[in-house]
């Protein structure tokens, strides 16, 4: 799963494999605006077969929380 969601969030966020790090936030990548963060859940959900609440979209707002979110919910499926 992690390289599955590596993947996803360099190809959304158009940012370096070696630049993905899980402090990274919005407010870090230029280019992780509103309109990229709604991309980003569509891709999550699609490719993960899981659906996002309001709260997990809130937990959504680092690579961290990103990750920590798709793991409960693949988890959990």
């Amino acid at each position: 799963m992690n390289s599955d969601l590596n993947a996803l969030l360099v190809e959304v966020l158009r940012i370096p494999s070696d630049q993905l790090a899980d402090e990274l936030t919005m407010q870090d990548v230029e280019e992780w605006d509103s309109l990229r963060q709604m991309e980003l859940i569509v891709a999550v959900e699609e490719t993960f077969q899981i659906e996002l609440s309001g709260d997990d979209i809130a937990n959504m707002a680092s690579i961290s929380g990103i990750r920590k979110t798709v793991e409960s919910k693949v988890g959990a499926a």
